[in-house]
Order: structure tokens, then sequence, then C-alpha cells
């Protein structure tokens, strides 16, 4: 299999303008980060990146298990389509420092981040509920429009 340095590039430039669920960006197997969610402007990523413009002030979404690595699905954070271009193209020159891949296994983990997130919010409304049990008395809500 030859590498068509053309047709990656295009690949990355439209992955660019229009970032998918699933989109892993890596440097040669060194990953950089995966999109796991999509909402306009704002794309839900699981960074690699540490230190400088991309993570100041939080530890990598990447954990290093026995004999392979993965995300840390708590990690998320939520960038833009500049944060994005800084992170993959070089900054002197025209071209991409890494490449996008989306394949079924990079959308498999994008969809365990989901299922992360909806169980962590659940929890946060169970929780919001003991709450308000607790502070109210009530157990269930008959009329929340005067809320």
């Amino acid at each position: 299999m030859t590498y068509d340095y053309e047709q990656k590039k295009l690949e990355n430039q439209e992955s660019l303008r229009n970032p998918r669920i699933g989109d892993y960006w890596h440097e040669m197997f060194c990953p950089y980060f995966l999109v796991v969610d999509v909402k306009g402007d704002d794309i839900t990523v699981l960074s690699c990146l540490g230190g400088g413009y991309t993570r100041k002030h939080e530890l990598n979404a990447k954990i290093d298990l026995k004999d392979r690595w993965t995300f840390d699905l708590s990690k998320s954070m939520v960038v833009n389509r500049e944060w994005i271009s800084r992170a993959v193209k070089y900054e002197s020159i025209e071209g991409f420092v890494a490449d996008v891949v989306n394949s079924e296994k990079t959308v498999k983990i994008a969809m365990e981040w989901r299922d992360y997130k909806q169980k962590q919010i659940r929890n946060q409304i169970i929780e919001l509920e003991k709450q308000w049990n607790e502070f109210t008395g009530w157990v269930h809500l008959k009329n929340t429009e005067n809320i």
C-alpha cells in the first residue's frame, strides 16, 4: 500500500472544514485527538496534546494500559475549528503535521464517550432529585411550570 499524499491532504482539509464524530487525528501513530461530538461550531474532543495552547491546565485525555492506550472519557473538552487547525497544521509552512482517519473503531470510541456522558448526566439528575426530595419533602412535582 502506497501513501497518496494528495488524497490524504484532501481528506485532512475536508475533515478540518467539516469535522465528523470519529475523526481521529494522529501523526505516525502518535494520537493527537479524537472528535466525539459536533454541535455547530462546538466540537468536543478527547485530546492527547499536553501543554501549550491545547491543554494548559488539564491532564491529557490519553491513559496508558499495560499493552495499549485508550482515552480517558472524563477528560473531554470543547474546541473550535481554529483550535483543530492550530493543532494539526504547521505554523510556518503549508501542510498538515497530523493526518485524520475515520473508521469503525474510532466511531466506536466516540460512542463509548457518548454512553459515558449519558450515564454521567443521569447520575447528576438522580443526585439532584435526592437533594430536591430532601429539601422540599416532595417526591414528585405535580406542576413544574411555576418553578
